[in-house]
């Protein structure tokens, strides 16, 4: 496939490294305007601290306009102006996926002449500096139809292509479900790691409980509203098995306070107080720790 991945972050580099491993593939990377200079070559290390460097091939308009497949690994707020980007440069056969966080990012799927698909990933990566990427933590991906049409044929290759590079891999008709459920796991553990400056596990001591308990009874509610329907205990057991999980990881919420980058809290939190003012709910505790991260941000 012709593959061109928007954006050089964590999963961006991630995705990058592992689809340029096939032969058959023709991965480019196209940079965001945050890089001042892009180098000749990337640096990845792998999960077994194997660390390597590989050539980076820059995505230009004949690559975009010959591309299968565009992989937009970018922030939730970058979204709207990567997909102003492409305007007219892309074929509208080319499959579009979004890899970010959060939800509501771009609000005219339909007006894409494009299929949309979302990707979902589990897998912790993270960037040490410019241009080096380290693999932290193996997971699965979930990928799914969110606008458009595609047929079983080009599912189906697009489908083997990721597993292939980056297993596991699985195509989902639920995404929605799974768009919400990796939403309300983030918007208890980001949130809080990013506010109290901890370690994913660290959100197991006990005096979190109730916050978090209340974070998930307005998430509840929300998502309700969206036909989403989520039982107490298992979404609280759920997301207390993914900080147990990755106890050690630092949350992206709190490594964009720690780099003094901006936060995707708009589009995780955000989104639960955004669809609450929509249905008439009230949700005071989301729209406090919403606050409190953006009095974090520079």
């Amino acid at each position: 496939m012709n593959i061109v991945v928007i954006g050089q972050g964590a999963i961006g580099l991630l995705w990058y490294h592992h689809l340029t491993k096939a032969q058959k593939n023709s991965v480019s990377l196209s940079c965001s305007a945050s890089a001042s200079s892009v180098p000749k070559h990337y640096h990845f290390t792998d999960l077994n601290n194997h660390s390597e460097q590989g050539l980076l091939t820059l995505a230009n308009n004949t690559t975009l306009a010959n591309a299968d497949l565009i992989l937009l690994c970018v922030k939730s707020y970058q979204v709207k102006a990567a997909i102003a980007a492409l305007t007219n440069k892309i074929s509208t056969q080319a499959i579009i996926v979004f890899c970010h966080n959060g939800m509501g990012a771009y609000q005219d799927l339909a007006k894409l002449p494009q299929p949309c698909l979302a990707l979902l990933t589990t897998h912790g990566c993270k960037i040490t500096r410019p241009f080096y990427a380290q693999h932290t933590g193996l997971g699965h991906h979930d990928l799914g139809l969110i606008a458009g049409d595609i047929s079983s044929t080009i599912r189906d290759e697009l489908t083997a292509t990721l597993a292939q590079a980056l297993p596991t891999l699985s195509f989902t008709e639920a995404i929605k479900d799974k768009q919400w459920l990796k939403l309300a796991i983030n918007c208890v553990i980001n949130p809080i790691t990013a506010i109290e400056n901890i370690d994913n596990g660290q959100l197991l001591d006990d005096k979190f409980k109730s916050l978090i308990t209340k974070l998930i009874h307005e998430i509840i509610a929300v998502a309700a509203y969206e036909n989403i329907n989520f039982d107490f205990n298992e979404l609280q057991a759920t997301i207390l098995q993914v900080a147990t999980n990755t106890a050690k990881n630092c949350s992206s919420m709190r490594s964009d306070i720690l780099q003094q980058r901006k936060t995707e809290i708009d589009y995780i939190n955000g989104y639960i107080v955004n669809v609450a003012r929509k249905a008439g709910l009230g949700v005071p505790q989301n729209e406090e720790i919403i606050q409190q991260v953006r009095a974090l941000e520079v």
